[in-house]
Formats: structure tokens, C-alpha cells, sequence
């Protein structure tokens, strides 16, 4: 399979879940759920950046002013995150998150975007979840 296809599939795969999908931009939006008493919540978009890239962009509202924090799509939803299994994102600074990559090989099964308060003994702590599952 080409990385061509490979992207589609993801965005097709990716409409098909509970997210918000515009059809006409190719876009997938991924409701982002406060965790650990965060009170951070907001969006994920996922987008073909190109035939062969996807860009994601967190917005959250609610991070903590100078924070920077890690982002990254895990295997497993937002209940039961696969910790070895990560593709990492650019970190929220001011609320906000872009990162453009290749788009990966389909995988099925449930994905999560998820945002960590920071790093060392912060990555324990989840501030906010988005489940994406594909099927």
C-alpha cells in the first residue's frame, strides 16, 4: 500500500468514528475531555496536510500560563492508553499543538490523543483525552 492510500484509509477510518467530521475539508474533529481535575478541554482536528501527511491541531482551553505540554497518540482509548505504543506531537504552549508527520500505516483498533501535564514524573498525570477509535 502506498502512503497515499495509507493516509486515506486513516481519514476514512477516522470518519467513521464518534467525531465530529467535515467532509467537505477532510477534516476530523476529536472532542478533548478534561482529565485529573484539569479543567483543559477543547478540540482536535485532524487534516491531510498532503497525500502522504496529516497534520493534528490541539487547541485546549485552560492550560496553566507558561506551561509546555506533551502531546502524543497513543494505542487504546483514553481509559486504557497503550503507554509503549505513541506517535509523539509537538507540545501544547499556550493552549496549542500543530504537528504535520507522515501519515501512518492503518492499524485497527482504538487511538487516543492525549496531553500530559508535562514531562518526568508529570507524564503520569493525563490533563486531557480525545478518543478516536478505528475500526
Amino acid at each position: 500500500m502506498n502512503s497515499r492510500s495509507a493516509a486515506l484509509l486513516i481519514l476514512v477510518a477516522l470518519a467513521a468514528v464518534p467525531t465530529v467530521n467535515d467532509a467537505a475539508s477532510n477534516n476530523v474533529t476529536v472532542p478533548m475531555k478534561a482529565m485529573s481535575g484539569s479543567g483543559q478541554s477543547g478540540t482536535a482536528t485532524i487534516s491531510r496536510a498532503s497525500s502522504n501527511h496529516i497534520t493534528i491541531t490541539i487547541d485546549l482551553n485552560g492550560e496553566p500560563a507558561g506551561a509546555s505540554e506533551p502531546a502524543m497518540i497513543r494505542a487504546g482509548s483514553c481509559t486504557d492508553p497503550n503507554p509503549g505504543s505513541k506517535q509523539v506531537l509537538n507540545p501544547l504552549v499556550q493552549g496549542r499543538s500543530v504537528t504535520t508527520f507522515m501519515a501512518p500505516a492503518y492499524h485497527p483498533g482504538p487511538r487516543s490523543i492525549v496531553v500530559h501535564k508535562g514531562v518526568g514524573s508529570e507524564m503520569d498525570t493525563i490533563v486531557s483525552c480525545g478518543d478516536i477509535h478505528l475500526s
